[in-house]
């Protein structure tokens, strides 16, 4: 061996890995979902803003046979641009005593305004029809919730 030589290196003894398998906490994931699918919805609020903006309104309908449908949707929110009233105006319809030949639609509305007041109203809209194929007719009209 020379003098500008290194000596050759001490050789280390082999290196065990452990591997641990991590347990999976079916909580914990089902948590990790629910927060991803409410910040996507935190995402998309300026989408539909912008929609509400440009089509002062969105609307989810009701499935099925139901009258007068535009009157009547599962969901409404509508932009109120008034002079007097500025805010959101939000409406949905159920359904109650629902058979072939007869139905009663109930229609909430609330406001959520912040330039003026409105006060929120119910009213029940009853319909029939003398067989399944034909027109629904209104038959009566209250200002109150369907009984």
């Amino acid at each position: 061996m020379t003098d500008n030589q290194t000596p050759p290196p001490a050789s280390y003894p082999p290196i065990e890995y452990v591997f641990r398998e991590r347990k999976r906490n079916p909580i914990r994931r089902a948590g990790c979902t629910v927060l991803l699918i409410f910040w996507f919805l935190f995402l998309l609020t300026p989408l539909c803003l912008f929609v509400l903006a440009v089509q002062g309104e969105i609307t989810i309908a009701h499935f099925g046979d139901v009258p007068e449908s535009y009157q009547h949707p599962l969901f409404q929110v509508q932009l109120v641009m008034e002079e007097d009233y500025r805010g959101l105006r939000i409406v949905n319809a159920t359904l109650h005593n629902q058979t072939d030949e007869a139905i009663c639609v109930q229609t909430n509305v609330r406001y959520l305004l912040w330039e003026g007041e409105g006060d929120p109203a119910t009213f029940c809209r009853c319909y029939e029809r003398e067989i399944t194929e034909s027109v629904w007719n209104l038959s009566e009209e209250i200002l109150e919730a369907c009984k």
